[in-house]
């Protein structure tokens, strides 16, 4: 017969039984959790690129659009429109819509570009060289600068007119080679250089050394091609690119023209989704940790490289003496 003490040890013992069943048939539930969650994961993996790939259809059906209804009803967006657009030729009627969903709304532009602005605070006039819907000569006249520009499209010559900036339709080229030596303040030109064939870019340079008086800037806005993600997103979306011009291609071009070099700016960053994310834990092993640097360190590599600034803008002056 046993004891109190055996007694007791039994009965703890029967408890313990279902304790021990119920955990253990916690332990099946965690590990079949853990199998789940990883088969999603691989599903996930596996539709990533087509959820990756819905969304930048989706994206540009937003941004075909609202450039649809801007070319229709204005800027504004509302109210009725006044007149009805004279008819144009389909293919005039594509290169507007193509244009205008590819650049975005004048407010867009002109949030892009004002960062430059504070570049040209000498005496003026500048020129903007391929002005487009005027911009730039918004922004200009809102910081009191003298500005103008040239282009060659009519409807973008007309609608900065409208909008009531100084702009003239015309070959930049022509024009630069009509001003007296010395005439211009500063030089903007955003969006152009990729136009153009590159054996014309030291006659470019040569014009504006020119026709820039000695400590005029110039200001040169293109497609960074030092980036993956300008070539795969981009620019030969636009089939009247050329080729991209790298900055050390236009940086030469520049100085062999007499023009300083002054800074490259690089801007416009792909959304943060699209990037190569580092790893964020801090795990309490140290060669764990250093691992974990040397591999963002290969994310960030690889972020410059593939997912990198997808424009650049090359800042000259010329020499006072």
């Amino acid at each position: 017969m046993s004891g109190p003490g055996g007694e007791g040890a039994g009965r703890g013992k029967r408890a313990l039984g279902p304790l021990r069943r119920g955990a253990a048939r916690f332990a099946l539930v965690g590990e079949e959790s853990a199998t789940r969650a990883r088969e999603i994961d691989r599903v996930l993996s596996r539709l990533e690129p087509e959820i990756h790939a819905l969304r930048e259809g989706l994206q540009r059906l937003q941004r075909e659009n609202a450039a649809i209804l801007r070319l229709l009803i204005g800027e504004a967006g509302s109210g009725p429109v006044a007149e009805a657009p004279a008819p144009v030729p389909a293919r005039a009627a594509r290169h507007t819509l193509f244009s205008e969903i590819e650049r975005g709304s004048r407010a867009e532009v002109v949030a892009k570009l004002a960062p430059y602005l504070g570049r040209f605070r000498g005496p003026g006039p500048v020129v903007d060289l391929g002005c487009g819907r005027g911009e730039f000569l918004e922004l200009a006249r809102t910081g009191g600068i003298e500005a103008y520009g040239v282009d060659s499209d009519p409807e973008a010559v007309a609608a900065a007119r409208a909008a009531g900036l100084r702009a003239e339709e015309g070959d930049l080229f022509e024009h630069l080679a009509t001003l007296a030596p010395g005439m211009l303040g500063g030089v903007f030109c955003a969006q152009v250089v990729e136009h153009l064939p590159p054996e014309r870019l030291p006659e470019l340079f040569e014009l504006v050394a020119r026709a820039t008086r000695p400590g005029g800037v110039g200001l040169f806005e293109t497609p960074n091609p030092a980036t993956f993600a300008t070539h795969v997103h981009s620019f030969w979306r636009d089939p009247t690119h050329v080729r991209p011009v790298p900055a050390e291609a236009l940086s030469f071009a520049a100085r062999t023209a007499g023009l300083a070099v002054e800074d490259v700016l690089f801007t416009s960053l792909p959304p943060e989704e699209e990037r190569l994310r580092p790893l964020v834990a801090e795990p309490p092993d140290g060669d764990v940790r250093a691992l974990m640097a040397a591999f963002n360190d290969v994310v960030e590599r690889l972020n410059g490289l593939l997912y990198g600034y997808q424009d650049y803008a090359l800042v000259v002056r010329k020499p006072e003496s």
